[in-house]
């Protein structure tokens, strides 16, 4: 990485005072650097997080206790025996405009406070009606509407789990996920429009509620017209018919700090993608140390960050209510009709923080398309940007056609956390390619092969590890004992959190993320599981065996997927566009690679284990470690690009 010899943006000196960050610092008594703020983060945790939970009022019974060290970072327990509940945290504390809700075609309806507690009031009698009590699940398969935000809220009030998936995952995916929680309610649509057209889901409703036997209670929005023709196949209740329910007070069930109130679903390399259970407190203290003070989010702000229901900045997005900010949904394709959709849409609205991925900037960039010659910025602060690695010229890019005056705040985290790492810091300089810091409470480094810190060595690539726990540590992978939670995060690196990104310090203190360092793809900044993938191709008869590998391309990376054939196929355009069509369906679009190549032969390991690390680094030009793992290491030679 070349590294730029003056920063993109400097904050002005009121900027700075007016910070959250430098609030937050000056109460605690300490000097004007966040890094001292976050060396008293990771060595005096206890006092950190009371201080987040005091200083930023959660609502809550505290019960004394911050920390509960145990003999590794999953045995810690979190303010243990003390009771919140979530979903009133953000009721509670959302601004009387709290919703905007908007759909691709330009459908804008506002959400007062008052209105989306209505809603709320009349999801939960839905849900009591069919006994959903504490710890019951109630899934959506939904895109990013009033109703999703609405039964979320319903659901977690009553102490229910909640998770979502987005419409465009095909119901092989959702079933895959879904199955593994019994859930008892399922929220879905008929359909969803995405770049100007309609795509009907009434099928793939059937194949998945046909294989959801726990399911008690089925609610369908009629989203594009094509709901009554489920009712043939069907038992279900449509969405408007809660309108009839009665308007009551929101019950809010205070459980259990560390109770499970979410599962968020990520890649699965092995298997089933995972089901990663997130206690109810987590998401509280979380998010409200990322934003309040790493993000300068404050009360009467609005926020949006573009996001589907099967991303974890959904749920990141709508924690903003707690602050006191409006929030924006967005349902649709970004760039539809054009480049201007998003920037338009955030003058508007006079958005303060916008969040978007580094694939977003890159494709207005290519484009051609200049935002600041059509559309005016003078409400927004923050860009904030994840998903993928966002480069120094897109920093640039930013500056120069966007707005000057603008903190750029590249964020880096996962799923399995619901937050960041490292990420943004409003008090300090922006340079180009880079994220400013760690994130508070949050223990990073970055060792190398031998586990030595990298902290020394600007711009060498390690593995980027977490030393600490921290109140988002999940409570575990669903139907899992503690094993395959263990080797996924813990194994590698005795006893620390193994991120599986790449990364490296740079000489300002910063960082940057250079991808995935494990077999998980990331395409567009999207976690996928190469497990998923494997069950859909290898059902084709003309696939004797496959293998796929995230491959770096233009910032970003792409899926390439290999193939042996069974005797008597070619891979031919027919071949080749079946099993783009097959992985779309029973899958995502998202899931589709970007090449599908012919080999012989698959490299496996001599445990008999496909060998998609091996074949990755092949592709990338870098030396394959431990080849005398392989049994076939010459295979190799096929996947030299």
């Amino acid at each position: 990485m070349n590294e730029s010899s003056q920063p993109v943006w400097s904050p002005t000196s009121q900027r700075v005072n007016e910070s959250e960050m430098a609030k937050f610092i000056h109460r605690l008594g300490f000097t004007d650097s966040t890094e001292d703020l976050h060396l008293w983060s990771v060595t005096k945790p206890d006092k950190f997080w009371a201080a987040i939970w005091d200083q930023f009022g959660v609502i809550g019974d505290f019960a004394g206790v911050v920390v509960e060290s145990g003999k590794d970072i999953p045995s810690t327990d979190w303010f243990p025996q003390s009771k919140v509940c979530y979903a009133e945290n953000l009721l509670k504390n959302a601004p009387s405009n709290a919703v905007i809700t908007i759909k691709e075609d330009a459908t804008i309806q506002n959400w007062s406070n008052s209105e989306l507690l209505n809603l709320v009031s009349q999801v939960q009698f839905e849900l009591e009606n069919v006994g959903v009590v504490p710890g019951d699940v109630v899934v959506a398969w939904t895109g990013n509407g009033i109703e999703t935000l609405a039964t979320m809220l319903a659901a977690n009030a009553l102490g229910a789990v909640f998770s979502s998936a987005s419409l465009d995952f095909g119901h092989t995916a959702v079933v895959d996920r879904f199955k593994q929680l019994k859930p008892k309610v399922l929220l879905t649509c008929d359909g969803y429009q995405y770049n100007g057209k309609k795509i009907d889901r009434t099928a793939e409703i059937i194949q998945v509620t046909s294989s959801l036997e726990s399911l008690e209670l089925i609610l369908v929005i009629d989203q594009i017209g094509t709901r009554d023709s489920l009712k043939t196949f069907l038992k279900f209740n449509d969405w408007e018919t809660l309108n009839l329910n009665p308007v009551n007070d929101v019950k809010y069930v205070r459980r259990e700090f560390n109770e499970p109130a979410f599962v968020l679903f990520t890649s699965g390399t092995t298997g089933l993608p995972k089901g990663i259970i997130h206690r109810a407190g987590g998401f509280i203290l979380k998010h409200m140390m990322e934003q309040r003070l790493h993000c300068d989010i404050k009360s009467g702000d609005v926020v949006f960050y573009y996001t589907t229901t099967g991303w974890m900045m959904w749920n990141w997005l709508v924690s903003n209510l707690m602050h006191g900010a409006t929030i924006i949904l967005y349902d649709g394709n970004p760039l539809f009709p054009d480049e201007s959709r998003i920037f338009k849409l955030c003058d508007e609205n006079r958005v303060t923080f916008v969040g978007v991925s580094a694939k977003f900037i890159d494709a207005v960039r290519k484009s051609g398309f200049q935002p600041n010659k059509s559309v005016k910025f003078d409400s927004i602060r923050t860009l904030a940007s994840t998903g993928s690695p966002l480069n120094s010229d897109n920093y640039i890019w930013i500056h120069e056609n966007i707005k000057a005056d603008l903190h750029i705040g590249s964020i880096s985290g996962g799923t399995d956390i619901c937050g960041c790492f490292v990420g943004c810091d409003p008090t300090k300089e922006v340079w180009a390619g880079e994220i400013q810091g760690p994130i508070l409470g949050q223990d990073v480094d970055v060792i190398d092969e031998n586990g030595k810190s990298l902290r020394d060595s600007p711009g060498k690539e390690g593995e980027l590890i977490n030393r600490n726990s921290f109140p988002t540590v999940p409570l575990g992978f669903i139907g899992d004992d503690g094993t395959k939670f263990h080797e996924a995060y813990f194994e590698a690196n005795n006893g620390v959190w193994t991120h599986g990104d790449y990364a490296s310090f740079t000489s300002n203190g910063g960082f940057v993320i250079h991808g995935r360092s494990d077999a998980t793809l990331k395409p567009g900044g999207v976690r996928l599981g190469t497990a998923e993938i494997y069950r859909v191709v290898e059902s084709m008869a003309q696939i004797r065996e496959s293998i796929v590998v995230g491959q770096k391309w233009q910032d970003d990376v792409r899926t390439v997927l290999f193939v042996v054939l069974t005797a008597g196929h070619a891979l031919n355009d027919e071949l080749i566009n079946q099993i783009k069509a097959q992985i779309k369906a029973e899958l995502s679009p998202r899931h589709v690679p970007a090449l599908i190549i012919q080999v012989t032969e698959i490299p496996i390991t001599r445990s008999g284990k496909i060998a998609e690390i091996a074949v990755r680094e092949t592709i990338e030009g870098r030396p394959v470690k431990n080849l005398a793992s392989l049994v076939n290491p010459d295979s190799l030679a096929q996947y030299v690009t």
